[in-house]
């Protein structure tokens, strides 16, 4: 599904409101920009929005999975070629950066962006020319970069595995999207958009959320993010238990719980191998539920399923367990 005809779809609270500032802020500017959050968070509906706020909206915007190529035909596609430049090249193609003069180009995976093509990457964005293979001279380009990636870009550059001068030229603006369950509050609403889309789109009768449908899509981890949700509804709308059009209940979504006992049942065979005890688990399950919702107790207490209270006994008894410890 094409998630960009969704329109502004992360949120209506004051984090979604600061997020759409931050978009409206970056489409102002026509330096690159690094977007990187988790798989199917919606990276690239971000990369879309930013290209139509911004003075080249209405230019070109081309869109290039690079996680999709050959790297041996990277170079080509991105930078074009001429006939006859290697074999197999029967005719002259234009590249992917000069299809998008004028507009926006999204280098969609770059973390995965071979070494020897980052370099001839860096001079296209540092000269403004592309150098199709087999041409005699540099073409002139007018193109806005942005890039996602789902991997911190200085980890691989402290492994020699992405060129520093390349990551500071990318990265000069950076985005993070946040995960969906860090907008817990705006599933059901995305849910309905989905639902209206994937029912046009696939010739399905759309059909309204219960209260307790809702709230369960909201309570959920979603570690596969907007794809995951969007594959779950389509699989209700697909093969509905109730009536056309009737409103769809909570227990639709049983498979939806399978998947999280067998997802829970690795963890803990994982922790067993590893030799961690429970209240070890249970402390780093608290410490990482804080970090994701960024020291927000509520939010976090919310995400592992305990009340705040609960949730704060918890944590005090972690933090008495690890200064007694001796640990910091």
């Amino acid at each position: 599904m094409d998630h960009d005809q969704l329109g502004p779809s992360f949120g209506r609270g004051p984090a979604a409101r600061a997020f759409q500032e931050r978009l409206e802020q970056l489409a102002r500017s026509s330096a690159p920009v690094l977007i990187h959050g988790e798989s199917g968070s919606g990276k690239n509906l971000a990369a879309n929005m930013i290209h139509r706020a911004s003075t080249r909206g209405g230019g070109p915007y081309v869109l290039v999975s690079l996680a999709a190529l050959a790297p041996s035909l990277i170079e080509a596609e991105l930078f074009g070629h001429e006939e006859g430049a290697f074999t197999g090249a029967q005719r002259a193609r234009p590249g992917r950066f000069r299809q998008a003069h004028g507009g926006t180009l999204v280098l969609d995976d770059v973390d995965g962006l071979p070494l020897e093509v980052q370099g001839k990457l860096l001079r296209v964005l540092q000269e403004r020319v592309v150098e199709p293979l087999g041409a005699e001279a540099p073409i002139p380009i007018d193109v806005r970069v942005l890039c996602t990636s789902t991997r911190d870009l200085r980890d691989l550059v402290a492994r020699g595995q992405f060129r520093a001068d390349l990551y500071y030229r990318l990265a000069v603006l950076e985005l993070e999207v946040p995960p969906l369950r860090r907008r817990a509050e705006f599933i059901p609403e995305l849910a309905r958009a989905l639902i209206a889309h994937l029912a046009s789109e696939r010739r399905l009768t759309p059909r309204p959320l219960s209260p307790a449908a809702a709230d369960m899509l909201a309570a959920r981890g979603w570690p596969g993010n907007v794809r995951e949700l969007e594959n779950a509804l389509e699989r209700v709308l697909v093969c509905p238990r109730g009536a056309a059009g009737s409103a769809i209940e909570a227990d639709e979504f049983e498979f939806l719980e399978r998947e999280t006992a067998t997802a829970a049942d690795e963890v803990a065979e994982r922790a067993l191998s590893s030799g961690l005890k429970l209240e070890e688990l249970e402390a780093a399950l608290i410490a990482a539920a804080l970090r994701e919702q960024r020291g927000n107790i509520a939010a976090a207490a919310r995400q592992i399923g305990l009340s705040r209270r609960a949730f704060e006994y918890r944590l005090e008894r972690a933090n008495g367990k690890a200064n007694a410890s001796g640990e910091p």
